[in-house]
């Protein structure tokens, strides 16, 4: 017993004071964004049943959920999303709502990742779900909020990737292969296991032609600027294919005409689970670093898995990745934990004191009240803190400031009787 009372999980962590202050900060101003752009603010519970993350559509496996018993035998699971959940809002509470229905988040997830490599078991997502609006309007509604909200946070060296479901499910569905085979493909391509692709396609060689797995093989390195989709509708005459990057071309130059488009890049070896995402697909990626922070796209047919058929996209933001790239870029966050003030008084002028801290609170100042009696310690304790001004309420009328940096000692106010 009590083995393990001294530490935290795996993949957890404790948030301090600074640290505290500056992830709170980019929230905050990530929700502002939303919010300015029409987003309405929802919170999910932590806890939802495990059947809501049960279905084909549906892409986290069970094995990554964190699962435990509500008092009457049912699964529960810690929430691994949140567009799972806003999707269920969207087909029960809300399913007589106006559309199109803008939400957006700020919520803690979990899920367990065995090898963590940097990975978290708990992190933070911020986004936007835009439910009830298909077509190009609402997909560039939420890449143009996602762009701004990286902008907003302190993030300037990324590119938006953009891919389509379409272009991969129109080159499969010409294949005479069975689901479980595709799956696998999907499943190289989107790791760009450019080895294992090839010598699983090898080994179809007998249904597969030689042209068919040209084009396979060279996925997973489908990936660079506006060019790489006139050479990507010579590889394919699909039309499915060549529709989804028609979209694309228009949401590029919808992009351009915003002056956007030089955060945009294209991946068409962007393969997301195929049963979730339907459309367009996104993610942005910071340079220097190894993943991605957003991502998010078209996902037509979650939310009829709770009783209604609406269009749907969004976005997710791992606030956590943000916060890394922006510590490792030295980007200064705004969000002091310092005081600027402290007040020290004597116990019987501890509400002359107070009314001191709140005049100064509502004039913008952080300030403390000293919880000590000596002058001695709350100096000490301001130095601790790194507080530079110390003010000491002598008797009832007179305030004095003593600045630790300057070592002086002068009459700060009066205080009115």
């Amino acid at each position: 017993m009590g083995r393990w009372k001294k530490s935290i999980p795996e993949g957890t962590r404790d948030i301090l004071f600074l640290d505290c202050a500056h992830k709170k900060h980019v929230e905050s101003l990530l929700k502002g964004v939303y919010l300015q752009r029409g987003f309405m603010e929802i919170i999910t519970p932590t806890l939802e049943f495990y059947d809501i993350y049960a279905g084909e559509s549906l892409w986290i496996d069970q094995e990554n959920m964190y699962k435990l018993f509500d008092s009457k035998g049912r699964i529960l699971v810690l929430r691994p999303d949140i567009t799972t959940p806003i999707a269920r809002l969207a087909g029960t509470k809300l399913k007589e709502s106006f559309y199109p229905l803008k939400l957006c988040y700020s919520q803690n997830v979990f899920r367990t990742n065995e090898n963590l490599n940097g990975k978290r078991n708990e992190f933070t997502q911020s986004g936007v779900e835009l439910i009830g609006c298909k077509g190009l309007r609402a997909d560039l509604e939420v890449i143009i909020t996602a762009i701004k909200a990286l902008l907003v946070a302190g993030v300037e060296n990324f590119k938006l990737e953009l891919g389509h479901v379409g272009f991969f499910k129109g080159i499969m569905d010409e294949l005479p292969l069975e689901k479980e085979d595709k799956e696998s493909i999907r499943r190289f391509i989107e790791n760009k296991n450019f080895a294992a692709l090839r010598d699983f396609l090898n080994d179809k060689s007998e249904v597969l032609t030689k042209e068919k797995i040209d084009v396979l093989n060279m996925l997973p390195a489908l990936f660079g600027d506006i060019s790489l989709l006139e050479r990507a509708k010579k590889l394919t005459s699909s039309p499915t294919a060549i529709e989804a990057l028609n979209e694309i071309q228009k949401i590029y130059k919808m992009l351009e005409g915003m002056k956007l488009s030089k955060y945009i890049s294209f991946d068409l070896g962007m393969v997301h689970h195929i049963n979730y995402y339907t459309g367009l697909i996104f993610r942005a990626y910071i340079d220097g670093t190894g993943y991605d922070v957003l991502y998010g796209g078209r996902y037509d047919g979650l939310v009829s898995n709770f009783g209604i058929e609406v269009p749907a996209t969004g976005f997710a933001i791992n606030v956590d990745r943000i916060l890394e790239v922006l510590k490792k870029e030295n980007y200064h966050i705004s969000g002091s934990i310092t005081p600027y003030y402290i007040i020290h008084c004597s116990e019987e002028n501890l509400g002359q004191g107070n009314e001191l801290l709140e005049d100064l609170v509502k004039k913008g100042y952080k300030c403390e009240l000293s919880l000590y009696s000596e002058k001695e310690a709350t100096i000490d304790y301001a130095k601790k803190r790194e507080i530079d001004n110390v003010l000491f309420l002598d008797g009832e009328k007179e305030v004095y400031r003593y600045n630790i940096t300057k070592d002086t000692l002068e009459l700060f106010v009066k205080v009115e009787e």
